[in-house]
């Protein structure tokens, strides 16, 4: 039997979100989310899971390929949390705030950012 998933209103802010990445009080760069699912193994069964795809454009424009997080979260529950850790490279590697920007304003900052929905 295929299922969907059970809605979860936690994973609401990654849906086309964009926050604001801090470090030391100043804009290190932006994360882009995207939420879809997948299909999981689930006893005898599968089931579709929540899936949330993101991007990280640093101030310095470098832009990271798109990642992905899926249960159990790991990176979704760091920005739940307000941080977001990043250890690919050496330059950008640490921990930073984050800030989610209202939905009003996240159009625009994709479009800065050159992020289109099938980037994810």
């Amino acid at each position: 039997m295929l299922r969907p998933p059970q809605p979860d209103p936690a994973l609401d802010p990654f849906r086309g979100g964009v926050a604001v990445l801090r470090r030391d009080g100043e804009v290190a760069g932006h994360v882009a989310t995207h939420v879809t699912t997948f299909w999981a193994p689930l006893s005898f069964s599968f089931q579709r899971q929540w899936w949330v795809w993101f991007i990280v454009v640093w101030a310095n424009g470098e832009r990271e390929r798109s990642e992905e997080d899926y249960p159990p979260w790991s990176v979704v529950a760091e920005m739940q949390s307000g941080i977001f850790a990043w250890d690919r490279d050496d330059l950008h590697q640490g921990q930073y705030t984050v800030e989610w920007l209202p939905e009003n304003e996240r159009e625009a900052v994709l479009a800065g950012l050159g992020i289109a929905s099938d980037d994810f």
